[in-house]
């Protein structure tokens, strides 16, 4: 037997329809019905002791103040940390970046509790973190930037041993002329 299911995640909560009917002028071509979850209508707290990786990865869609927010997220690291034994690394990676669509990221506030369950469990923090996609893009941008940063010094290095003024090279790459004096 199939039944289908409707996962809402709206932000708001709203009455969705649990009928999809399509008609022409009297004639009615489809009616089909379904079940319906609205997310925002379920209480976060009633599927923290779940250990179902739908609820862990859809928890940042369900119901909760913004002073929640923490806790949930917190939460939802705390449910990843247990199904991390029993499901496989593909798995892992899904839930987390349907997670990480869902909650709103917050870099602090993320660093915080990472830190918080690398003293609960020190072996999986950084495993954690690798599945992160918003972490990952936080290091790379941060890694990207001071690559740029060490390459513009190293021009800078460059075009002043091979005997062009500060001046010349402040306005070639467009930085003050102290930083260029700096580099010197």
């Amino acid at each position: 037997m199939i039944i289908p299911i409707a996962i809402f995640t709206s932000d708001e909560i709203r009455e969705e329809q649990d009928i999809l009917e399509m008609s022409i002028p009297e004639h009615q071509i489809l009616r089909f019905q379904f079940l319906k979850v609205e997310l925002r209508k379920q209480n976060w707290r009633q599927f923290i002791n779940s250990d179902n990786a739908v609820a862990a990865a859809l928890l940042a869609k369900m119901g909760y103040t913004t002073r929640e927010a923490r806790e949930v997220r917190g939460e939802f690291l705390r449910m990843f940390m247990q199904l991390k034994a029993r499901l496989d690394q593909g798995r892992l990676a899904l839930i987390m970046s349907v997670a990480d669509l869902y909650f709103k990221q917050d870099r602090a506030q993320d660093e915080e509790i990472l830190r918080e369950l690398m003293k609960q469990y020190p072996e999986e923090g950084e495993a954690i973190m690798e599945l992160m996609p918003h972490w990952k893009r936080w290091g790379y941008e941060e890694g990207k930037a001071e690559g740029k940063e060490e390459a513009q010094a190293e021009i800078i290095r460059k075009l002043l041993l091979h005997g062009f003024t500060p001046e010349v090279v402040s306005k070639a790459v467009e930085l003050p002329l102290d930083e260029i004096k700096k580099l010197m």
